[in-house]
This record gives structure tokens, C-alpha cells and sequence, in this order.
């Protein structure tokens, strides 16, 4: 009597060979695999699943059986690579030979010539971060359609080797990579920042936290963009708007911009506001114009925005309060950018709260690009002690940073954004949990 047969079924090949192996082991003889539909109505909505039929020893299984062709199911998963049980360093192995031969198509991509007969294009696969012409224009290029996907699968695969790696230099670091992900820091940020530490660099430095800690400094501050602030060109007028979520301290903050650039600066600034959607907003601010000596006008239409640009055409700063709304409320998104629309910013800054969570931050960014921000604005940075979501901003957001608010004191709570600023922010807070570690202990 024959040995008897066992059917897996499974989503993926790999499923069905683990679950073969679980029961049968590694001896086990695999007759036939094929793909079927299960569920559905007539065929249709169903699930596809691997189906594989198994004999649990060698010696009874048929020479047929033994020598049979791959079947279809198996020749497909072969036609991409992908072997039945790969080990963690076979498959960072085959990413890496994915991004490679991808980088090389897109180069040649880049040089081939079109099939009319004319000059390429020039097409830069990779350029920096922030300096994309028209990212929404070229989201359907193919070339770009590329270097995303490209530039996806390499913080896959740092994320992977920093999670999964048994031996090297993550397997010695995996505990900063762990700290700095605890602290906020996206997961692809931080194998990032943890790949840029080690390469090459003697591991045994590494060894000492003192000098982790500094590689690692200058490896956040590569990372970090800043505008350096608002600046003048005398005789030339600069109209500067900001914008944000409610509740973000526009209002409170651009009192301060305006007490450093009216009193300190010595430059003529004029305050516009168009958030009349707040109870007393726009007496908030005419009582700091008031303090400051500044004339404010209010605005409740495109109209009254393009007449106020005209009313202050000979002063040397504009600055712009508008409403706050939900990053997700598009009519009120698209009320902004209709009224800002008469008044052609030359500056506009997206305010934060850095106590916000990072899924949100970024959310707001990608809600707020319809209003074409030209940097970042970090407010209540006094409420947090955490700092990784704001620096994940500044690494995945594509802006630069202008200015940071630590306080609710005008005019003095207001500083320059660097690079120098954030690194400290990142790297004393994994310092601070060495000290707390160090003390449990």
C-alpha cells in the first residue's frame, strides 16, 4: 500500500513549503503545486492560493515523481528569484541586486536615445532632496516612478539589515538604532543614520559612546536643511505668510518676527491678517501692532488681499497671519489658498507644534503643499523633550527649516533654526537614556 499523500494550501508558495516541512520534514517529496481560486461567486471576488500535494518519505514516492518538471506555480516563483526558504542575508543580497540593476537601467534610461531620433532628455535619477522642478508634474514619469520605487526598496532594505542582522556592525549598534526609533525617529531614518556611523569607520571607535554619539551628530545634521531665516534686500518689498493647523501660534509668532525685524532690525513692517474665523483674533493682533507702533489692516476676501498689498507697496516686510483649519477640511485649504492668492508670498512658512506625533506632521506637510510652503516654522518646542518626530520631518519632508519657538514670550522666545540645534536635540536624548540606563543598572 502506497504512502499516503498531503495537500497545503497556502497564499504564497513559501507558506505551503513551511508548512510541509513542519509536519513531513525536510525529506519530504513534493508530487505537484498549482495555484487555485478559493471563495467567490462563479470564479469571481475568490482568494488565489498555492495548493501543493506531498508524500512524507523518499523511498515510496514514484520516479516520476522524483524527476518530475517544475510545475508552473514553481516556475514562476523561480522567474523572480525568490527561493522557497531564504535566509535573512540571501534576501538583503537580493535586494541589493535589485536596486543595483534598477540604478543601471535607469542610467542607461537616461542616455538612450528617444525613439524619434532626438536628444534625451536630461533626467537626474537622484537629485537632492527638496530641489525636485515640479514633484507633482513628474509623479507619472517613468523615470521617477522609478527612482521612487528605487529609493523605496534601499530604506527597506537598510530597515531589514538593521532589524534582522545577525552578525556586524548592526547586530554592535542595534541598540542606538532601537533608542532613536523609541524616540521618534522613522525606521528608515534611523538605519539610515546608523548605516552612515559605521561606514567607514573603525568599529572599535565606535565602541566608545562618546564618539557614536558625535559621528552621529554630524551624520543628523547632514540631514537637516535651514533657510537661515527672512531675509531683506533694501528697496525690494518681502511679503512673508504664515500658515498651519489651528491652535499652531501663527498669531503669537508672528508678533515676535515682527518685533525683530520692526524694533530691532529697523526695517518698516506691516501686518495683515485674514483669520477672521477665531473670536477676537484680529484684536489679538492690533493689540501687539498697537505695542509694536505697526499698521495692521484686516481681510476677508482675494479683493481685500490684493487692495492691502497695494495700501503697504512701500513697506520693506509683509507679514501675513491667516486662519488655522484641519489638515483635513479641503474647503477651508482651498479658502486659503484663494485669499493668499492676491497677496503672491515670497515666503511661506508652514508652523508645527513639536509635540505633535509624526504620522500627523507628515500628514499635515503633504496637506498643506497646495499652498507651496517654502520652510518649516517648529512651535512649543518648551512642551516637548522629545525630539525624533520633528527631526523625521526635517530628514522626510523635502522643506527646510526657518525659525523655532521655545516660548510664549514676545519678542525674545523666537531663534534661528541649525543643523547644530536638532543634532543636539536627537543626540542628548539618546544620551539622556545611556545616563538612565547606566543608573538602573
Amino acid at each position: 500500500m502506497g504512502e499516503r499523500l498531503h495537500t497545503y494550501k497556502a497564499g504564497t508558495l513559501d507558506e505551503a513549503y513551511r508548512c510541509m516541512r513542519a509536519e513531513l520534514g525536510e525529506d519530504a517529496v513534493v508530487l505537484s503545486t498549482h495555484e487555485e481560486t478559493e471563495g467567490g461567486v462563479l470564479g469571481l471576488l475568490g482568494r488565489k492560493v498555492v495548493k501543493l500535494t506531498a508524500q512524507a518519505t523518499r523511498q515510496p514516492a514514484p520516479e516520476t515523481a522524483v524527476r518530475r518538471r517544475p510545475s508552473a506555480v514553481e516556475r514562476k516563483y523561480a522567474q523572480h528569484g525568490v527561493p522557497a526558504k531564504p535566509p535573512v542575508s540571501d534576501t538583503c543580497a537580493y535586494f541589493q541586486r535589485v536596486i543595483e540593476e534598477a540604478k543601471e537601467r535607469m542610467r542607461a534610461g537616461a542616455t538612450a536615445p528617444a525613439p524619434d531620433g532626438r536628444a534625451p532628455a536630461s533626467v537626474v535619477p537622484f537629485p537632492p532632496r527638496g530641489h525636485e522642478q515640479n514633484p507633482v508634474a513628474d509623479a507619472g514619469h517613468p523615470v521617477e516612478e522609478m527612482r521612487r520605487g528605487v529609493q523605496e526598496m534601499s530604506d527597506m532594505l537598510r530597515v531589514l539589515v538593521a532589524e534582522t542582522s545577525s552578525t556586524g556592525p548592526f547586530r554592535e549598534f542595534a541598540d542606538h538604532y532601537r533608542a532613536l526609533v523609541d524616540h521618534g525617529v522613522a525606521r528608515k531614518i534611523a538605519a539610515a543614520l546608523i548605516n552612515g556611523v559605521v561606514q567607514g569607520t573603525d568599529e572599535s571607535y565606535l565602541r566608545d559612546r562618546r564618539v557614536f554619539r558625535e559621528r552621529l551628530r554630524i551624520e543628523v545634521q547632514k540631514r537637516v536643511g535651514v533657510t537661515g531665516g527672512i531675509t531683506l534686500t533694501p528697496g525690494i518689498r518681502r511679503t512673508v505668510a504664515l500658515v498651519g493647523a489651528t491652535g499652531v501660534g501663527k498669531t503669537t509668532n508672528l508678533a515676535k518676527l515682527a518685533a525683530e525685524f520692526a524694533i530691532r532690525q529697523r526695517v518698516r513692517v506691516a501686518l495683515v491678517t485674514s483669520d477672521t474665523y477665531r473670536i477676537a483674533a484680529p484684536e489679538q493682533l492690533r493689540v501687539y501692532a498697537n505695542i509694536l507702533g505697526l499698521p495692521m489692516t484686516v481681510v476677508n476676501s482675494p479683493q481685500e488681499m490684493g487692495r492691502a498689498m497695494q495700501q503697504f507697496r512701500d513697506y520693506d516686510l509683509i507679514l501675513v497671519d491667516t486662519a488655522g483649519g484641519s489638515q483635513f477640511n479641503t474647503d477651508q485649504l482651498e479658502e486659503l489658498e484663494a485669499i493668499l492668492a492676491p497677496a503672491r508670498p515670497d515666503e511661506v512658512l508652514l508652523l508645527l507644534s513639536a509635540n505633535t506625533q509624526v504620522h500627523e506632521l507628515l500628514t499635515i506637510v503633504e496637506r498643506f503643499r497646495r499652498l507651496s510652503p517654502t520652510s518649516l516654522f517648529f512651535t512649543k518646542l518648551d512642551e516637548t523633550r522629545h525630539y525624533g518626530s520633528l527631526f523625521t520631518v526635517c530628514a522626510d519632508g523635502g522643506l527646510p527649516l526657518s525659525y523655532f519657538s521655545v516660548g510664549q514670550d514676545v519678542p525674545n522666545d523666537i531663534e534661528l533654526a541649525s543643523p547644530g540645534k536638532v543634532a543636539d536635540w536627537v543626540v542628548e536624548e539618546l544620551g539622556s537614556r545611556d545616563r538612565s540606563s547606566s543608573k538602573s543598572a
